[in-house]
């Protein structure tokens, strides 16, 4: 089988090894794993040396008082297992290879083969992942992949598989942000952030074991329970925050920030959670200029085809925050189209019905995360610093909202009263319809509803849909 991520090339991967120079030397201090292994030599010799093992390489000295010699990226070899049986007895080792290029490894015992694949896992790519899990079932679909619930055959865990035909990387675009998904998951490590534990390539397939989030999403607890108290609210956006906080100083931009890819560790508790879903994610290290993200949630700047920064997850963190406080979506039109182009314009309106006995501290961050300009929105360090998520840390009484606000740009004033109020008032349930791999919610009523109803288009006009999102963007 040859490798997808066997074209993956940079000038010095023209040979497994390479020279270890001082500009290596920062290498060193990320090592987490070391030890013997016997080496083939290109002689057919096997010649036992000692080698570490960081987040990115495998390093090699003659043995563990000499200096390190030699170096090469894991980032994208392939790590294949094998057990060898001789005169001279039976031989465990593991092949690491990309592209031409590849070097055999020998253990002295199985136990140590284990404990290499476990650290080696970590950076490159596995094979043959029904070996090692047992995937019981499909518990997530849509148009790029589909997830199984698994378990590890060796100690019984559970874990998400996110599962991507190759067929569909043989596009570039998909190709690449495949890769920026691996590549940020395993170098991110975070509580509130989805865990990748390893990457398998099958023969049609490439695989990433993640963890399993049992309590369903963020916009399934809103369809069944009904919007969040202002105290949950406050909680589950300081810490959504705070995620965003810490991909800021990672690099990070995650562009597609949305209820649907907040998953909860259990349907008991709303700030319990995990940010899921890196496949549009990339690094900030330059302005973007990439058409992406999901209706309704998008930065306004996205879609005006304007270059765009790390901002654009703050926006959509706003727009999280109205749904989560109100039940309701802030942006919303009888087609794709329109949702785009309210949403382009950045237009927020706060209706009565559902927003009366909301504070005015909740409504102005809502406002100050929704700015149109993204000069003008808080950086997620600031955000936390907001007023409102500390009032719900240090309890104290708030005012609460009298007028209704009918619509905003972000400058209109408010009337409130002054009574303490940190109870909202129980809003329309919501239902959800699925198109492709976009998520349309409805209201009971027709008044103030978030998105027509789609469940009885035909295929034709649902393909007419995807086309006009498509059009647009």
């Amino acid at each position: 089988m040859k490798s997808i991520f066997s074209n993956i090339y940079h000038p010095k991967d023209m040979c497994f090894w390479e020279d270890f120079t001082d500009l290596h030397k920062p290498e060193t201090s990320t090592v987490f794993f070391q030890g013997s292994l016997l080496e083939l030599s290109t002689s057919n010799v096997l010649k036992e040396k000692f080698f570490y093992l960081n987040k990115n390489s495998i390093l090699r000295s003659k043995n563990v008082s000499s200096r390190i010699t030699k170096i090469s990226s894991l980032k994208w070899k392939i790590i294949e297992p094998f057990i060898e049986e001789d005169k001279a007895g039976i031989k465990y080792g593991f092949r690491l290879s990309q592209g031409i290029y590849c070097q055999y490894f020998y253990t002295k015992t199985s136990e140590e083969l284990d404990e290499w694949l476990a650290y080696l896992s970590r950076i490159g790519i596995m094979t043959d992942i029904k070996h090692d899990y047992d995937l019981k079932s499909l518990i997530g679909s849509g148009s790029f992949a589909n997830v199984y619930l698994a378990e590890d055959y060796e100690d019984s865990r559970t874990y998400a598989i996110k599962s991507i035909p190759k067929k569909l990387l043989l596009s570039k675009n998909n190709f690449q942000a495949l890769c920026n998904e691996i590549e940020i998951l395993r170098m991110i490590d975070h509580p509130g952030i989805v865990k990748l534990h390893k990457v398998y390539e099958g023969q049609n397939h490439i695989y990433l074991v993640l963890d399993y989030v049992p309590g369903g999403n963020m916009l399934q607890r809103l369809l069944k329970h009904g919007p969040l108290t202002e105290e949950k609210a406050a909680k589950f956006a300081s810490k959504l925050l705070g995620i965003l906080d810490y991909l800021k100083l990672m690099n990070v931009v995650h562009r597609d920030l949305k209820l649907e890819n907040i998953l909860l560790n259990s349907e008991s508790s709303e700030t319990d959670f995990k940010l899921i879903d890196f496949g549009l994610a990339c690094f900030a290290d330059k302005e973007l200029t990439q058409n992406c993200g999901s209706p309704g949630y998008v930065a306004p700047e996205i879609l005006r085809k304007m270059p765009y920064g790390a901002k654009v997850d703050v926006f959509s963190t706003g727009v999280v925050l109205y749904m989560v406080l109100s039940g309701r979506a802030p942006f919303s039109g009888k087609t794709p189209r329109e949702t785009l182009l309210k949403n382009r314009d950045g237009i927020i309106q706060f209706q009565e019905q559902y927003w009366r006995g909301i504070s005015r501290e909740a409504i102005s961050l809502v406002l100050a995360l929704t700015k149109c300009q993204p000069s003008l929105r808080p950086n997620p360090r600031d955000a936390l610093q907001n007023k409102w998520l500390n009032i719900y840390t240090k309890r104290q009484p708030i005012m609460t909202l009298r007028s209704p606000i009918i619509s905003s740009r972000n400058n209109e004033k408010f009337t409130y009263l002054d009574l303490p109020n940190l109870e909202n008032p129980r809003r329309g349930r919501l239902s959800v319809v699925s198109l492709e791999n976009q998520e349309f919610c409805k209201g009971e009523s027709r008044r103030g509803s978030l998105f027509p109803d789609i469940s009885s288009m035909s295929k034709t006009s649902k393909l007419l849909w995807k086309q006009e999102i498509k059009d647009f963007v």
